[in-house]
């Protein structure tokens, strides 16, 4: 599959952060590299909160699956690479909630059981000015502006990603850009392999229904 663009980033950097709307391929781009790492990299991958329905794809490409929450909060394992897949269900990063202190020990802890984690979730507002300056670089795939937090270095930044839109970011699902508070912005590409996407199959039952009735004007028209 290539060249790791994750362990790349890894050289530099404990914590990758991963932001996205909804359906933007998020977490097919992340297992692509979790994949591409365990082909260029003798390194222990698990997952944690991914849909069961891709573990034997994932199991066959040497990617582990987690099942206990408190094997990430007590960081139980040790020199790996960890994907949680929403980590807004472990921490929260508002004030009020006073977890922010929980969250600060837990990446701090990461580096001492020398792991490297990617964190995903799809919680707006999640990453804040507190959860940014924990983690310094991110994946980005198509999102709305007004999904993200002000003030934040990671809005500025994506803000000032080239896009046709005034209001998100908007980009093909095989494309993500990478994001860093130090060096510059680039631009990848990803194979988008089906197998990683759990939601390939969904049905809109509302846009079915719509095309029908598309189809059904079509054919009066023809009459």
């Amino acid at each position: 599959m290539g060249v790791s663009v994750l362990g790349s980033v890894f050289k530099s950097n404990r914590v990758v952060g991963v932001v996205g709307n909804s359906n933007s391929g998020k977490s097919s781009l992340v297992l692509s590299e979790l994949i591409k790492l365990r082909e260029n990299y003798d390194v222990p991958v698990y997952v944690f909160g991914v849909e069961s329905s891709l573990k034997p794809f994932l199991n066959s490409k040497g990617v582990k699956f987690l099942y206990n929450v408190e094997d990430i909060l007590d960081l139980r394992l040790r020199d790996c690479v960890i994907f949680v897949d929403e980590v807004a269900d472990f921490f929260s990063t508002r004030a009020r909630d006073k977890q922010t202190q929980k969250f600060k020990r837990f990446v701090n802890r990461i580096v001492h059981n020398n792991c490297w984690f990617v964190l995903g979730t799809a919680e707006t507002g999640f990453w804040n000015k507190f959860a940014c300056s924990l983690v310094n670089v991110f994946f980005v795939k198509e999102i709305e502006f007004a999904s993200l937090v002000n003030n934040t270095w990671l809005k500025r930044l994506v803000c000032g990603l080239p896009s046709n839109s005034d209001y998100r970011v908007e980009l093909p699902v095989n494309s993500f850009f990478v994001v860093g508070s130090e060096g510059l912005t680039e631009r990848f590409s990803f194979d988008y392999v089906k197998e990683l996407d759990a939601k390939v199959d969904n049905v809109n039952f509302f846009r079915k229904s719509d095309e029908k009735s598309d189809r059904k004007g079509d054919v009066k028209d023809e009459k």
